[in-house]
């Protein structure tokens, strides 16, 4: 289906307590999908000067006697001093690999990783969680990296940026941010730049429209204005795009236009609420080649 399209352009300034995305957690298993996560997240920190810490999680199994829990025990030491070797050994390659003034260490925790990873981010004040995630799919390993990602998305107030298997890169080069025209998506431009400053990446900001009627585009264009007189510093463009399904009309423009990066403020309302309190698979195919940058409107509210 052919999408109709009108542009206008909005200028954008930074709020000066808009945070950095300089200290980076990336949780890791060691599969494909967390290295392509793990290199995203050392290409960012060598863009930012930043810091990449590694994080390893595993599960303590439980234990009915004594002699099981000592064995147990022993299993996760052996477990431990593996991904302590693996994890020094990767920290070493993304370094050499990425050029620049960045830091990379490493973790390894006996917990849930949602947990760990909130834990992480409250008490040393991480700006940004990096993770894999599969883009959907039905077998066991996809259904679990889904699950912990969406689990971390919904634990954690911080950007999250879901990296596919299948994403290219690591290249940000040209972002999408996905508006519903409203007032908090001031904030979420703002983190859309700020990561775009790092790469020098074009900015695009996309509503979808299924109704095509002269109330909706009317409040497109007042919200193109006044996002316009707001804002003055960044040149991006506005798209509306008519399209009968939000979903679908996002995903053809994402195709359409070779965007990089998606990045979408995740409300507690509206078609993005629903987004992500559907079936985990609708929750994350539909993206299933496009990196994704996650932040929350609560952290708005806060500021």
């Amino acid at each position: 289906m052919q999408m109709n399209c009108r542009k206008t352009v909005i200028c954008l300034v930074f709020s000066s307590e808009i945070k950095t995305m300089k200290k980076i957690l990336c949780p890791t298993d060691f599969s494909k999908t967390a290295t392509k996560a793990m290199e995203y997240a050392a290409f960012l920190a060598s863009q930012s000067r930043g810091h990449v810490t590694l994080l390893h999680v595993t599960h303590l199994p439980l234990a009915e006697t004594a002699e099981a829990a000592l064995a147990a025990s022993e299993v996760v030491g052996e477990i431990h001093r593996d991904a302590i070797d693996k994890l020094n050994a990767a920290c070493h390659y993304l370094q050499g690999k990425y050029a620049g003034t960045w830091e990379c260490n490493y973790e390894v925790k006996t917990a849930f990783l949602a947990d760990a990873v909130r834990d992480f981010v409250v008490h040393e004040g991480y700006d940004m969680v990096v993770v894999g995630s599969t883009g959907g799919g039905n077998t066991l390993e996809e259904i679990l990296i889904g699950s912990n990602t969406l689990a971390i998305i919904e634990n954690v107030a911080c950007p999250v940026l879901m990296i596919p298997t299948e994403a290219h890169g690591p290249r940000i080069q040209r972002i999408a941010y996905a508006s519903d025209l409203q007032e908090a998506d001031t904030y979420g431009l703002q983190q859309a730049l700020l990561l775009a400053g790092l790469t020098k990446a074009e900015v695009e900001v996309v509503h979808i429209d299924t109704k095509n009627d002269t109330k909706s585009q009317e409040k497109a264009a007042a919200f193109g204005k006044q996002i316009e007189a707001t804002f003055a510093a960044q040149n991006v463009h506005f798209n509306e795009i008519i399209h009968p399904d939000e979903e679908v009309g996002l995903k053809d423009y994402l195709r359409k236009t070779n965007a990089d990066l998606l990045v979408i403020l995740k409300k507690h309302r509206g078609f993005f609420s629903n987004l992500f309190h559907s079936s985990l698979t609708e929750k994350l195919t539909y993206h299933s080649k496009f990196p994704m940058l996650v932040l929350d409107e609560r952290v708005q509210q806060h500021l």
